[in-house]
């Protein structure tokens, strides 16, 4: 028929239609579409948010030459973070958020809740808690240098600290943890702080200047960094 014309193979003279190719190809489009609209759906969340990691992770890397924490899922924690293979940081977490982070293998519970105790959430897991009343309002030199010592030691490794949503009391403590326990430059870490994904409030100004006017040396000495 005339719409059915045909074309020769390269080489061996046989001849195929071009609707047969048209079609194959047609079927193909229509299947990887049906495909990708079914993980649209099914994995559309999850999808966003490895984007929006790859995004923030790249950006990091162009900003600083380091790399940011890892967002993680961990059920009964929000806003989870590993910060070093000795640190993870997130919100406040459940029972059920205590438990897991136990089978991740956390030792210690840091928490700078002012006015919240994690013993009913610990329960009878194992782990061992540090409670340090940190106020958003005025951080001090001794809460930084009891910090430090616990997440240093390696008996008390990994170590999973928390705030009310793992922010900016957290987001702190992690930035002074990057300075004084990984060399980077208080840029460096105040840029991770306040862009890497983890909900830093801007008002918060005085904890950035914190930071910068911390005399690291000294809380260093003091935590026993430098012995």
């Amino acid at each position: 028929m005339a719409n059915d014309k045909q074309i020769s193979s390269e080489g061996n003279g046989k001849t195929k239609p071009v609707r047969s190719r048209y079609t194959v190809v047609f079927l193909a489009g229509a299947v990887a579409i049906c495909a990708a609209v079914y993980l649209a759906q099914t994995y559309g969340q999850e999808i966003l948010s490895l984007l929006v990691s790859n995004e923030r992770d790249t950006k990091a890397a162009l900003l600083t030459n380091r790399e940011w924490a890892q967002r993680l899922e961990l059920p009964g924690v929000e806003n989870f973070h590993k910060v070093s293979k000795q640190l993870y940081r997130g919100a406040q977490p459940t029972r059920e958020g205590m438990q897991q982070l136990k089978e991740l293998g956390v030792k210690t519970i840091v928490n700078l809740r002012s006015f919240h105790s994690d013993r009913d959430e610990i329960g009878d897991t194992g782990l061992s808690y540090e409670h340090i009343f940190m106020k958003t309002w005025h951080a001090e030199d001794k809460e930084v240098e009891r910090f430090l010592k616990i997440v240093t030691d390696e008996k008390r490794t990994p170590a999973f600290v928390h705030c009310q949503r793992g922010a900016d009391r957290t987001g702190t403590m992690c930035a002074i943890y990057r300075v004084a326990v990984q060399g980077w430059s208080k840029n460096e870490a105040i840029e991770e702080m306040t862009k890497g994904g983890f909900g830093f409030y801007s008002g918060w100004k005085n904890l950035i200047n914190y930071i910068r006017e911390l005399d690291i040396e000294e809380i260093k000495n003091r935590a026993g960094l430098n012995d």
